[in-house]
């Protein structure tokens, strides 16, 4: 039996790497520790092919997905500022809050885009002014939309 041989990860396991990256290890600590508890699997011929097909799909999703947050950068970056308008009582502080959804809401009717709420960081909003909204597309990229709450007269 050779000494080392190849297996994939199916876990994460911090001392040998991420899963699904193929690495070399004895044969006994293979066939003792990680295939039995399934934590691996042997890389064979078959295998190999199986898993880069996997991950050439993997690839091509990542690919998709970056050219959809990029496309929703663009999008965001054209606009500098919005106005939302909420009914005022005294002090011009106004009814309820401006929510999460409001924002979401109206972000898509300008870009066409739909945004989740993990992504979008709002003050909390209670009176009339002018607040900034970070709005994260990306680990790195954050967009700052400025939001102006005015009054709605009625």
């Amino acid at each position: 039996m050779k000494k080392k041989i190849s297996v994939i990860l199916k876990k994460d396991l911090v001392h040998l790497g991420s899963s699904g990256s193929i690495v070399n290890v004895s044969s006994g600590y293979a066939f003792n520790y990680l295939i039995p508890y399934n934590f691996a699997y042997l890389a064979t011929n078959k295998t190999l092919k199986h898993h880069k097909m996997f991950a050439d799909v993997k690839q091509k999703k990542l690919d998709q997905i970056n050219t959809r947050l990029q496309l929703i950068n663009q999008k965001l970056s054209k606009i500098n500022h919005f106005s939302i308008k909420k009914k005022v009582g005294k002090n011009n502080q106004i009814f309820g809050s401006v929510s999460d959804k409001d924002i979401i809401s109206y972000l898509f009717y300008l870009t066409e885009e739909k945004l989740d709420k993990k992504n979008i960081s709002i003050p909390d909003i209670k009176i009339l002014g002018i607040y900034d909204l970070n709005i994260s597309i990306l680990n790195n990229i954050i967009i700052t939309i400025r939001l102006r709450i005015l009054p709605l007269f009625i």
